[in-house]
């Protein structure tokens, strides 16, 4: 279990603050462990269980019978085992080598320096050219954040998250890109709808959340693209639906608050992915779709802060929707 679940975090230099990729790594931990998997803290999947859609790509989570195992193992006194039984190690990519294969293009994105302790900050980071002298059709998209602090990983990045936007030469909106977060995997686009790079576009970031770390970092956003063939032509047009706006009013020192958003679909359109974004006070985000007379649960997850997920739905589950569609978002806070 914690070889499939566990260790592609918890492992030297990476994003968790332990490793538990063997016996003596992990049995320090072990009623934190359960603790943690019983609430279903760990690993970060918030996706509610108990309604809406539950096929997702690269679903994370643990069955009912992974938790009851850790938990028996914890309870039993947390016995070894014969360590001939145990798996092989995992092997996993060195930071430098690419998800998404090695990038057609590479943009290094200017860098902040973040003192060792300072307050969150949020900005923007300028731009950066892309160097494009024709326009391409993006078939995949990864993020990474480069360091100076060795490792650049185990609670040493700064990037909490980037909203990565581009123009084109004539100072335009162009693209459509994905959100970048710590831990994000990268970004496959539909084959059917892929967004185009133009040429002469430069990349920037009008929206960023920087916080310190300890330790007095310099780091940058490098953004890798994957290129369909020239002759690539989407056949369907891909766009972002995004739920709230500026006059969101918490409550001070109350829990249980709800916030609703509405948005009718103005076309036939199918999701295929729900991201909450919420910040310090979220809590849970549902999502619902009110059509043909009737309301839908499709997906409610809860959320964390510091672990911001993005759920993609399995593609034969994803859900179509008619053109007339009200969708509504519940987004739950507690602001004690």
């Amino acid at each position: 279990i914690f070889r499939d679940k566990c260790e592609a975090c918890h492992r030297p230099g990476y994003i968790a603050p332990m490793s538990l990729q063997n016996y003596a790594e992990s049995r320090p931990w072990a009623r934190s462990i359960k603790n943690r998997v019983e609430t279903r803290q760990m690993p970060p999947w918030h996706i509610d269980k108990d309604v809406g859609i539950q096929s997702f790509k690269n679903d994370i989570s643990l069955s009912e019978e992974d938790i009851a195992t850790i938990a028996t193992w914890v309870d039993s006194g947390t016995p070894e085992g014969d360590p001939a039984d145990m798996p092989p190690q995992r092997v996993f990519a060195a930071s430098d080598v690419w998800e998404i294969g090695t990038p057609d293009l590479i943009i290094d994105l200017p860098s902040f320096t973040m003192e060792a302790e300072a307050p969150d900050w949020w900005g923007m980071i300028p731009p950066a050219p892309s160097g494009m002298t024709e326009d391409r059709y993006v078939a995949a998209m990864e993020v990474k954040e480069i360091s100076d602090v060795e490792g650049g990983a185990g609670g040493k990045f700064i990037y909490h998250h980037a909203i990565i936007a581009s123009t084109d030469e004539n100072g335009r909106m162009n693209g459509n890109w994905p959100v970048h977060e710590v831990g994000r995997n990268a970004e496959h686009f539909d084959p059917q709808a892929s967004p185009i790079l133009r040429a002469g576009s430069q990349f920037f970031i009008p929206g960023v959340h920087i916080h310190a770390n300890e330790w007095t970092t310099t780091a940058h956003l490098r953004l890798g693209l994957k290129f369909h063939p020239r002759d690539y032509e989407p056949t369907r047009r891909r766009s972002t639906l995004t739920f709230g706006n500026g006059e969101i009013d918490l409550r001070p020192l109350v829990a249980g608050q709800e916030i609703h958003f509405y948005q009718e679909l103005t076309q036939n359109t199918k999701l295929p992915t729900f991201e909450p974004h919420m910040h310090a006070a979220g809590v849970r985000m549902c999502m619902d779709a009110i059509w043909a007379g009737r309301t839908e649960t499709l997906t409610c997850a809860g959320y964390d802060h510091n672990w911001v997920k993005v759920y993609n739905y399995d593609e034969n589950h994803a859900p179509l929707l008619p053109k007339g569609t009200l969708l509504h978002i519940t987004a739950h806070f507690d602001n004690t």
